[in-house]
C-alpha cells in the first residue's frame, strides 16, 4: 500500500513539472504575453507619419486612441481597427473632431508611409498609420507596453508574419495614457471610454 501511495506521488509529481514546462514553452511561443508587471507609463513620441513628422503632442486637446498593428495583419488588426472605425461613426460630428486615432506599425520593414496611408482609410479617412525605425518604434511600444515578435510562416509570400500584444491604448486631452482597452472592444464601448473623458 505504502509502495502505490509513494508511486502515484511521483506520478502527480511528474505531471507537475510536464504542465510548468509545457506552459513555458507555450507563453515563449505566443510573444505577446506581457513579462512586466509595470504599469506602462505612456507618454509623448515623434515617429513618421503619411506627411512627414508626427508627435503625440500634436493631438493636444484631443482623445488620441493608440493602437500597434501592421498592414498586413490576417485578423487581429482589421478586428480593432474595424471597431474602432465603428466607433467614430458613433460619434457626433462634433465628437469626431475632438478624436484622432493612430496606428503604429510593429512592421517597419514593410510599412511604408505610401502603404500606411493607404491601409487606413479603408477604416477611416481620418486614421493615421505611424511609422520609423526599428528602435524608435520599440521605445515608443515598450512605454506604453506593447509587445511584438516576428513569426516565421512557412514559405508564402510574406515570409513573416508578425505576433503582437493588441490593446488599444487610450489617452486623455493632455497626452496621458489613462486605459489599456482589451481587443475586441466593441465600437460602442470605444465611445464609452472617449465621452468619459469629455466629461472629465
Amino acid at each position: 500500500m505504502k509502495k502505490l501511495y509513494i508511486i502515484y506521488l511521483l506520478i502527480i509529481a511528474t505531471l507537475g513539472v510536464a504542465l510548468a514546462v509545457w506552459m513555458q514553452n507555450h507563453q515563449k511561443a505566443s510573444h505577446a504575453v506581457l513579462i512586466s508587471n509595470e504599469a506602462p507609463t505612456g507618454g509623448d513620441f515623434t515617429l513618421t507619419g503619411p506627411q512627414g513628422v508626427v508627435s503625440l503632442h500634436d493631438f493636444s486637446g484631443k482623445v488620441v486612441l493608440l493602437y500597434f498593428g501592421y498592414t498586413t495583419c490576417p485578423d487581429i488588426c482589421p478586428t480593432n481597427l474595424g471597431n474602432l472605425a465603428e466607433a467614430m461613426h458613433l460619434l457626433t460630428p462634433e465628437e469626431q473632431n475632438q478624436v484622432q486615432v493612430l496606428m503604429i506599425t510593429v512592421d517597419p520593414e514593410r510599412d511604408t508611409q505610401e502603404k500606411l496611408a493607404t491601409y487606413l482609410p479603408y477604416f477611416d479617412k481620418h486614421f493615421i498609420g505611424l511609422t520609423g525605425t526599428p528602435e524608435q518604434i520599440a521605445e515608443v511600444a515598450r512605454r506604453y507596453g506593447a509587445v511584438y515578435q516576428k513569426a516565421a510562416i512557412g514559405e508564402g509570400a510574406l515570409g513573416y508574419a508578425v505576433d503582437h500584444s493588441a490593446f488599444t491604448y487610450l489617452i486623455n486631452q493632455q497626452g496621458k495614457l489613462i486605459q489599456q482597452l482589451p481587443h475586441a472592444t466593441t465600437g460602442s464601448e470605444f465611445v464609452q471610454a472617449i465621452r468619459a473623458l469629455f466629461v472629465s
